[in-house]
């Protein structure tokens, strides 16, 4: 479903890489990693990965959920689109996995557009910096409530 989705080579690595790789880990990684794609008038747009328990990167603080690899389709960035994906996301977290009281990201040093992103959907610095896949990552955290909330600018999606 996602496969025809559309990544600037620049900066898919700092999504997980080939899309094709991100759903190999998925296959072989610990259980729970819920997947969504982000759907917008019957056409994938983009997805994200949530994870939690056995699939928590060692960075994550107890009773929290990571979002993990979310790619918008380049031909369609700018549009809300990965906002979006952000708070349906957290809304699925906060009903499904009520007892989740946080969600946290990290974020490539040298990736300042996924930084700056990710503080315009919520997210703040913890101030921790960890070694990730592609260098130093900056760990980030928010309420769950707060990803929640209408985002400004956010387009409507019919599912994730």
């Amino acid at each position: 479903m996602v496969a025809g989705i559309a990544v600037d080579p620049d900066t898919g690595p700092y999504s997980g890489g080939l899309i094709g790789d991100v759903f190999a880990q998925l296959r072989t990684s610990p259980p729970r990693q819920t997947p969504f794609a982000l759907v917008d008038d019957d056409r994938a747009v983009g997805f994200i990965v949530a994870r939690e328990g056995a699939a928590l990167p060692d960075w994550a603080e107890a009773g929290c959920m990571t979002l993990n690899n979310l790619r918008i389709d380049t031909r369609l960035q700018g549009r809300g689109y990965g906002k979006a994906a952000i708070r349906l996301a957290a809304q699925w977290i906060a009903r499904e996995r009520p007892l989740v009281a946080q969600v946290m990201s990290s974020v490539n040093v040298a990736n300042l557009a996924a930084f700056n992103f990710n503080l315009a959907c919520g997210l703040t610095p913890t101030g921790r910096i960890v070694e990730g896949r592609l260098g130093p990552q900056r760990i980030m955290i928010a309420p769950i409530e707060r990803l929640c909330g209408g985002q400004a600018g956010s387009t409507s999606t019919s599912s994730l």
